[in-house]
């Protein structure tokens, strides 16, 4: 299947976005104006208005009239957020998605641990009640199984670690990798987050990390029953 060719509108935002990246703008700082990446880009004033009306809606920029066109909070998942719908996934490129998670949350565990902040730990433990409460009355707990692992990313206090993290979910979420859980999977699941927590509240990075290991490890078996994943 041949791609589909960006629009003009695409190219120009893409082009926006390098330029932020490239001068390296903070949250605040005033971009060109529009006369200038007119300008600039040596496009029509339509393809840059589009293109600005996009950013905007995405939280990349914010457009004030009469005064100009600013940088907002310059977050990672905003750059990245409209990559995944034209992501096409294949069995080499789960896997890989599959490494990068593991690392990203067991990266996670050595940073929690370090931050220790036990009511962001707490957290963990909600998500994970919730997952075997659900479970036990007959129904999927698959929003509170993606919050138990958003709370751990939470709990390392590290702001440009949970963007990181956005990366790899998006493109599960974007590409629906996932397949039918049974309600005894997660409440297997739910052991194996308990034991992740309790390692983590005694500081044992290599036990919490192993434990971990052993849960996402799951996601491999998937390799060998087609594209999908489970929810984990």
């Amino acid at each position: 299947m041949r791609k589909r060719k960006p629009t003009l509108s695409e190219i120009v935002i893409e082009r926006i976005k390098t330029h932020i990246a490239e001068h390296q703008y903070q949250s605040g700082d005033q971009l060109p104006s529009e006369k200038e990446m007119i300008q600039m880009l040596g496009v029509s004033r339509t393809a840059v208005r589009e293109a600005l009306k996009s950013l905007q809606s995405q939280g990349i920029i914010e457009i004030r009239p009469g005064v100009g066109l600013f940088v907002t909070e310059v977050h990672l998942q905003n750059y990245l957020k409209n990559i995944s719908p034209f992501l096409t996934i294949d069995k080499t490129k789960f896997k890989e998605l599959i490494d990068a998670r593991i690392v990203l949350e067991l990266g996670a565990i050595e940073l929690a641990i370090q931050h220790h902040q036990t009511d962001l730990i707490a957290q963990m433990e909600k998500w994970n009640d919730l997952i075997l409460t659900k479970a036990q009355n007959g129904e999927r707990p698959k929003e509170e199984d993606r919050l138990f692992h958003k709370a751990l990313f939470d709990a390392t206090g590290n702001d440009t670690y949970i963007q990181l993290s956005y990366i790899v979910n998006e493109y599960f979420q974007a590409n629906q990798l996932e397949e039918v859980v049974d309600l005894e999977e997660y409440q297997i699941s739910y052991k194996e987050h308990k034991k992740v927590i309790e390692k983590i509240q005694k500081k044992e990075i290599e036990a919490a990390k192993q434990a971990m290991r052993r849960h996402l490890s799951h996601l491999y078996d998937s390799l060998s029953e087609g594209s999908n994943s489970k929810d984990l």
